[in-house]
């Protein structure tokens, strides 16, 4: 991570239930605020965490394809403004 001009590691414990809270630093670097999303890239054994974009694709996608599978008359319904 890094944050400011140094690079740097936080260790935090997971709690019982498999969890673990950012730290006000990592908030900070990310800019992120109550509501926000982020997204978690997995690859080769190591994880990565950024601010997901108001569009991300990748936090979206099981969303599009859910709704590609709706039928037209579905999707009126379902979006028809009152």
């Amino acid at each position: 991570m890094v944050l400011s001009q140094h690079n740097y590691e936080i260790r935090h414990r997971l709690s019982p239930k498999g969890q673990v809270c950012l730290p006000g630093e990592v908030r900070k670097a990310l800019g992120l605020r109550p509501g926000d999303s982020v997204v978690f890239e997995i690859a080769d054994g190591e994880v990565s965490i950024r601010r997901a974009d108001s569009i991300d694709p990748f936090f979206h996608l099981p969303l599009f394809q859910a709704l590609e599978e709706w039928s037209q008359d579905q999707k009126a319904t379902v979006f028809r403004y009152p």
